[in-house]
């Protein structure tokens, strides 16, 4: 059992291969220095909440509850969609309303008498995410979306020693700076919380401007890199004491190149979709990766909905519930058991709109269309292409080997398994989280560390769908999915 505590720092929207010598020096040397899990996923959906909640969890959306930014109310929000990081939003719940179903990290070490803080740049509800129900247990959390979304004894002790909070609204790179400062300079040597995680926006909030080479997301890749080696230095110069330190991403980014105007078409087809809560008819949650409620409407229009979309040229992969845990209920589509989403609160239609891969020339990168009304700009994730589903993941310290590699699969999902091994602690029923003990200096790799690459497919006439997974003992991991 370790006495090391953890930090873990998330930069949000990293792709791995970005982490290059020029672009992100001092991470490169990071990961070439640690251990580094190669086959690193995200969650599907890739949304950054979804796989914020898996880390705050170590669990998947069947157990978690989270599949989307934003979910149809249900008997969250009646008659409305809940934005599941918006502060406002969660103090309107119900105070016996679950919104995170699957026990969270945060609970388990309170329940082992130990600590964790929460630092975090972005929505104003989302260290609950992260650590759901953290005031209860009388644990920390700092939110640079304003003083008014944190714990106020932390928030009064960090602005004291750093002077105001930078501004929450769009892209402003001193917020993670900010973060990164409250984290060396007041949460960590005040508070010594046994796991602190930061979370920064960037690069994410700059790549979805201007993509992989436009000047904003360059200056947030400098920017994040030089975070990057401001943590290293302090972690360095904390000598015997220095606790684990990882960095990790929550999904990848492919390029936008093209939008449809999701709502609009839906409303010429005379189909029953409606992104309006309040009118009649299936509820349409027009992500580039979406879903699809019936609520009220009868299950016949979902083959409906679903022919129309597959006979779209735009239609990407497509998941419905039931079937027999491969194909859904529906023809052509899988099943969302497939890929861990079958829980209570799950849309009826998982769709995303179709990716495409680079093709070297034009296309340097993988590319995607949106959803909504404006022109095409810079990156964008949540689906199921390979560029959108591999993530950062490097980890180093006292318990972590040292230039070593594994291509073991796992992601985010895993680290709450991992801490908790670590400690001692059994890790609750809902967490499927596995500990990554080939990264471990004394640990052993999981027994389904390397699973085989298995290529699955459904079809409705001239619509077909693929998927790669890998199945693991309590989840199966997507690698890759495309249609055609």
């Amino acid at each position: 059992m370790t006495h090391n505590r953890f930090v873990v720092v998330v930069l949000d929207g990293l792709r791995p291969d970005l982490v290059t010598p020029d672009r992100m020096p001092n991470l490169a040397r990071f990961r070439d220095e640690a251990a580094v899990l190669g086959g690193s996923r995200a969650l599907y959906p890739s949304h950054t909440r979804v796989n914020k909640t898996g880390l705050g969890t170590g669990t998947t959306p069947k157990y978690h509850g989270i599949h989307f930014n934003k979910i149809a109310g249900g008997a969250l929000k009646p008659g409305g969609i809940l934005d599941v990081a918006d502060f406002p939003d969660l103090a309107g719940l119900d105070l016996n309303a679950d919104l995170v179903t699957a026990t969270p990290l945060g609970e388990v070490l309170a329940d082992a008498d130990r600590t964790m803080a929460v630092i975090h740049c972005g929505a104003s509800g989302a260290p609950h995410l992260l650590n759901y129900r953290a005031a209860e247990r009388g644990q920390h959390y700092l939110s640079l979306a304003g003083p008014q979304f944190s714990s106020g004894r932390l928030w009064a002790a960090v602005e004291a020693e750093l002077g105001p909070m930078p501004s929450p609204s769009g892209v402003n790179l001193e917020r993670s700076r900010y973060a990164v400062r409250a984290l060396t300079q007041v949460v960590y040597p005040q508070l010594l919380p046994d796991v602190t995680i930061v979370w920064s926006d960037e690069p994410d909030k700059s790549l979805h401007v201007d993509g992989f080479g436009g000047p904003v997301s360059t200056a947030a890749l400098a920017h994040a890199d030089d975070l990057v080696c401001d943590v290293i230095d302090w972690w360095h110069g904390l000598g015997d004491d220095a606790p684990n330190l990882l960095f990790l991403s929550d999904h990848g980014h492919v390029e936008t190149s093209g939008t449809i105007a999701l709502n609009a078409l839906f409303a010429e087809t005379g189909l029953p979709v409606t992104t309006d809560p309040s009118r009649p008819g299936a509820l349409l949650l027009p992500f580039g990766s979406g879903g699809i409620y019936l609520r009220d409407t009868d299950s016949s229009a979902l083959a409906d909905i679903v022919s129309w979309m597959q006979a779209q040229p735009w239609c990407g992969n497509l998941l419905t519930a039931g079937g027999d845990g491969v194909a859904g209920a529906v023809p052509g589509t899988f099943s969302s058991s497939l890929l861990s989403l079958d829980h209570e609160r799950a849309p009826d239609l998982f769709f995303q709109l179709r990716r495409m891969d680079a093709d070297g020339r034009e296309r340097q990168y993988g590319h995607c269309l949106n959803a909504g009304d404006k022109g095409p700009s810079g990156s964008s994730h949540g689906g199921l292409h390979a560029e959108e589903l591999a993530t950062v993941f490097f980890a180093a310290g006292p318990d972590f080997k040292s230039h070593h590699r594994t291509e073991t699969v796992g992601g985010m999902v895993d680290v709450a398994a991992t801490i908790l091994s670590l400690f001692g602690i059994e890790q609750p029923q809902s967490m499927v989280g596995r500990p990554l003990g080939g990264l471990l200096a004394d640990g052993m790799e999981p027994a389904d560390a390397l699973p085989e690459v298995e290529t699955v497919s459904v079809s409705n006439g001239a619509f077909e769908q693929h998927l790669q997974i890998r199945r693991l003992d309590r989840r199966t991991v997507a690698d890759h999915g495309w249609v055609g």
